[in-house]
């Protein structure tokens, strides 16, 4: 205790010294509050100035803050502020209470319990208390939210194979509802969920979740949003509309919705019932619409954001300027960037190539990550460079070996991927085995007309070149990207093999692209779950296909139920790693970059907020100090230093 005691002491002085600001800020008094789940104490003093406001923007219509259906890292700022799971993470990225003041397992891991915290009111859009508490009953009802397919459950395959009886239970609701099932009614199979499925409440403050198979990772689903609480009887009362409204949702977290105006305004206001509160220093957290991110640096100058990514325009733009100062590279985290093909598009063209290989690792071989890198970080575009599902620096044996050390991964991990001659030898390869003896005309391809409106629409003629539509987001950075990898396609592989036809969504690029199909090749960021292969791999069988992309990878799927059955870390790391390998070596993916590690400038005070890899802690605002200056670079590096070191020093007591 005295060790930790005297890190959060020295962290304290830290920012006392290296803030350098006048004036005092919201505090908590200097009380020191030391354990799981604490955050850095606030100590008042003259040299310090604090906002109590956060300000951002978003860009896209919020129409759900439902936190069981998000499906975008922006929606997680929402629900992971104002909704609290069973557990955290603190600043140094270690599991601690939350709901949940404390938890056990049994010796295999087949069950585990929650104590909960007691008479923790849930609120409503005013801040005030309701007539409910958070208790037991309602982490059994969200967890039956989940279970209904009805419902569709973001991430909903993450877990259907980890709680006992949920996969049948889920099933079961699926097949009554496509008219497979008939022989038994849906009131009937709901009903059966509380003696099916592995999740009950033991007592008013105590839920207790049994394992389909000894689970030594659960507690890394303790921070998630399949296992998020909701109170049954406002369920009941707002049905369907759950979500939709800040009047349609109750709040347990360190904020509540206050304000939600469609495209202009959100508000979130600090909860005055929250668990924690005194660890809650910023009191208003505020989102504005913008469509338009290329006002944002002069918006962060202004003292109207609270942060900002920097694009590599903006390093050189602000490098030698009064700014200069303010800009630091962030931490790499957790999220992948890929690549992926829709075998299931409209484009008769890319249709019938993708189902061939060498067609496939033509593609990703002619896509050169660096390059793209290079637009956020052009002083070492390799930094941001990615080549494996699943990320590095998360995943360890019991001997502290990497997951992406094990078996030929280490190679992928190792190894650029970008090879222009062999790219073309392999789109060479690809022609001859598509076209006929003429030697343009694709083999089974019916000329037409292509509808992927409102992204695009035109002719197809059955010839080479193939035609691939890449769809893009809107961003600056975004667009640069597509034009970057159509430049990349059609000079790697010639212009006389493929054309690339980028498309850009008006508004919604799940709604326009996704939710229609509009789209041949894509790249996405795909976020780490929890701590173990299966977190990622799982999610990329036929079955669940987490890309969109329609495929039938049979023998993908068999490693993966084979790497779900075994429980020895090491032997379990060596077969999911073998798996990866397979969907790289096939190419139905190509990861390329990290999330994370963008240059930034920010008022907000490094490593306050909750730490981690994965999970929806990383998102939340609690703990936050925000400065009325800007943070140096040398303040960042610094404190980077401090955290480095005191987590270092935790993990070795």
């Amino acid at each position: 205790m005295k060790k930790i005691l005297a890190l959060l002491l020295a962290l304290t002085m830290a920012l006392t010294m290296l803030a350098g600001c006048v004036g005092t800020g919201e505090t908590d008094g200097g009380k020191e509050t030391v354990g799981p789940g604490s955050t850095t104490p606030v100590v008042e003093t003259p040299e310090v100035t604090y906002q109590d406001t956060y300000k951002t923007t978003f860009s896209s219509s919020i129409t759900t803050m439902n936190p069981y259906t998000i499906e975008t890292a922006s929606d997680y700022w929402f629900s992971a502020n104002f909704l609290d799971a069973l557990l955290e993470t603190d600043q140094y990225g270690r599991f601690s209470p939350c709901m949940a003041e404390s938890w056990e397992h049994n010796e295999d891991y087949t069950v585990w319990t929650f104590h909960l915290r007691k008479d923790i009111p849930w609120v409503d859009y005013t801040g005030e208390k309701t007539e409910f508490i958070v208790d037991a009953d309602d982490f059994v009802a969200g967890m039956r939210y989940v279970a209904d397919p009805a419902n569709a459950a973001n991430g909903f395959g993450t877990i259907r194979n980890i709680i006992a009886g949920l996969y049948d239970y889920y099933y079961l609701l699926s097949d009554i509802d496509d008219g497979t099932v008939t022989d038994v009614t849906r009131e009937a199979a709901l009903a059966s969920f509380d003696t099916t499925v592995g999740v009950k409440a033991l007592d008013q403050y105590t839920v207790e979740y049994t394992m389909d198979h000894p689970c030594p990772f659960f507690d890394s689903f303790g921070q998630q949003d399949l296992l998020l609480p909701v109170e049954q009887a406002f369920l009941d009362t707002v049905g369907a509309e759950y979500g939709t409204d800040k009047d349609k949702m109750l709040y347990n977290g360190a904020y509540y919705v206050s304000t939600w105006d469609r495209d202009k305004q959100i508000t979130m206001t600090k909860n005055p019932y929250y668990w924690d509160v005194d660890n809650v220093h910023v009191t208003t957290l505020s989102f504005e619409y913008v469509a338009d991110s290329s006002a944002a640096v002069e918006m962060f100058k202004r003292g109207e954001l609270s942060n900002v990514s920097l694009s590599s325009e903006d390093v050189t733009t602000l490098t030698g300027t009064e700014w200069e100062q303010y800009i630091y590279l962030s931490e790499k985290t957790a999220i992948t960037y890929w690549f992926s093909f829709n075998f299931a598009t409209r484009n008769p063209e890319l249709a019938a190539a993708v189902q061939n290989e060498n067609f496939r690792k033509a593609i990703f071989a002619a896509i050169d990550a660096v390059t793209l890198s290079a637009i956020y970080e052009p002083k070492n575009p390799a930094f941001f460079t990615r080549y494996t599902l699943l990320p590095e620096g998360f995943m360890f044996d019991a001997d502290g070996t990497d997951y992406t050390d094990y078996g030929r991964l280490k190679d992928y991990k190792n190894t650029d991927p970008f090879n222009a001659e062999q790219a073309l030898a392999n789109m060479q390869a690809a022609v001859a085995e598509l076209v006929e003896a003429d030697g343009v005309t694709l083999k089974g391809v019916t000329p037409g007309k292509v509808d992927m409106l409102p992204i695009n629409e035109w002719d197809v003629d059955g010839k080479l070149p193939i035609d691939i539509v890449y769809s893009s987001g809107t961003s600056e950075s975004e667009m640069k990207k597509a034009e970057l990898v159509k430049n990349m396609l059609e000079t790697y592989l010639g212009k006389e093999n493929v054309n690339i036809i980028l498309g850009f969504p008006a508004n919604d690029f799940s709604a326009e692209v996704y939710d229609l199909g509009n789209w041949d090749l894509v790249d996405d960021s795909y976020s780490f779950r929890y701590a173990d292969p299966s977190a990622n791999l799982d999610r990329c069988t036929s079955d669940y296909d987490i890309t969109y992309s329609t495929y039938s990878i049979p023998d993908y799927d068999a490693m993966i139920a084979a790497a779900d059955e075994i429980y020895d870390i090491k032997a379990r790391y060596a077969a999911f790693a073998d798996a990866e390998c397979w969907l790289l070596d096939h190419a139905y993916i190509k990861p390329y970059m990290t999330g994370g590690g963008s240059y930034r400038m920010t008022y907000i005070v490094p490593f306050t907020t909750p730490g981690g890899g994965f999970g929806r802690s990383q998102y939340k605002m609690k703990g936050a100090l925000i400065q009325t200056t800007p943070v140096t670079n040398e303040q960042y590096q610094a404190l980077k230093a401090q955290n480095e070191s005191e987590r270092a020093a935790l993990a070795g007591n």
